[in-house]
């Protein structure tokens, strides 16, 4: 592993790293009050991240309204925010934070533009993986990382607001949901999200020659990463998946 790979978050005020239980407490309100579970676990994360963010350039890619983007800052990171939701990046540069409205598709940015690529739960909201990861290749400095997550379908919030109907699959899911609860407020299937499972997605990484996994973990619980070497049991007892990425020579 490239030694750019070791290096540990670095921050003059590290936060106190939120328990397991906090963030579970602050789920149950993620729907009506999103903000205090996404700011908590983002310090979560980047203080467990383990990979070098003072001083790089950083691309939160998929960003949202800037939470990851607000931690990665704090942590000393040169941070760009992407996202394709207009509102979400307004709301980047309200916060004085760099921002810009993006396809992750087709980057603006050029060859070799990051240090690092931060992507937090992106991939299911892509209608194809493949040019997602094309495109953290060709971003990425040769040496640089990824750290990718996302919801896998047959997770308990594969659905996210179809859940649990999403286990019926997307097509009968979706209408069994609508059926009974009505159209899901946004996300609904094949119209912002899409089904994403770990053996493709993971296959689709391997393929990019100028990309390499390090690591491949079930994100809230990585002690358990032999999970992720079963395939189909994976599929349904990886609640978020995580990648760690190094960019290599090609």
């Amino acid at each position: 592993m490239n030694d750019t790979m070791t290096g540990k978050m670095t921050s003059d005020q590290e936060p106190e790293i939120a328990s397991k239980v906090e963030l579970f407490k602050l789920f149950l309100s993620e729907q009506s009050d999103p903000a205090p579970f996404y700011n908590r676990l983002a310090d979560r994360t980047l203080a467990l991240l383990g990979l070098p963010i003072d001083g790089r350039r950083i691309l939160d890619l998929g960003s949202g309204p800037g939470h990851y983007t607000a931690a990665l800052e704090r942590a000393g990171g040169v941070v760009t925010a992407a996202d394709l939701g207009a509102e979400d990046i307004a709301e980047v540069v309200k916060n004085g934070m760099s921002g810009i409205v993006a396809d992750a598709a087709r980057l603006p940015f050029p060859d070799a533009s990051f240090d690092g690529v931060f992507s937090s739960n992106l991939v299911e909201h892509v209608p194809d993986v493949g040019p997602l990861f094309d495109e953290i290749q060709r971003v990425l400095r040769v040496g640089g990382w990824a750290w990718v997550s996302w919801t896998n379908w047959y997770s308990p919030w594969g659905g996210h607001f179809i859940t649990p109907f999403h286990y019926l699959g997307p097509k009968w899911g979706y209408r069994a949901h609508v059926k009974l609860r009505g159209e899901p407020p946004r996300n609904r299937v094949y119209d912002g999200l899409w089904p994403a499972h770990i053996g493709a997605t993971i296959r689709a990484a391997q393929a990019r020659p100028g990309l390499r996994i390090v690591s491949a973990v079930p994100r809230y619980y990585p002690s358990q990463k032999w999970i992720m070497k079963v395939p189909g049991f994976r599929e349904v007892a990886s609640w978020n998946c995580l990648l760690t990425i190094e960019r290599v020579e090609t």
